[in-house]
């Protein structure tokens, strides 16, 4: 007679603890007032981001919901600005280079 082993049973089980969030990356305080006067409301700046791979978000203080976004190896693009402060956020880079080149006063 002829006997068979029984199906195999694979229990799989999820662990209770969620997926951890993607952290979001602490912002840097960036003070321009040594390079655009207090007034200005853009400037026009080029930031150079390591790794070339790399992005940054740049936004006034007030602005947190109208961020520019930089790409990295260079790249040039306006800020709208509420003040000399500035604060970038990286995602996937490690360092930056801000050269500002322009500048907008109010009317």
């Amino acid at each position: 007679m002829d006997m068979q082993q029984p199906p195999a049973v694979v229990q799989v089980q999820q662990s209770e603890v969620p997926p951890s969030a993607p952290v979001e990356p602490t912002p840097i305080k960036v003070d321009i007032s040594k390079y655009i006067p207090e007034s200005a409301t853009e400037v026009t700046m080029i930031v150079t981001l390591t790794p070339p791979t790399g992005q940054a978000l740049i936004y006034a203080p007030d602005r947190e919901n109208d961020p520019t976004l930089f790409k990295g190896p260079r790249s040039i693009d306006e800020v709208k600005l509420s003040g000399p402060i500035v604060y970038v956020k990286l995602y996937g880079a490690t360092s930056f280079d801000i050269q500002y080149t322009n500048y907008r006063l109010p009317d």
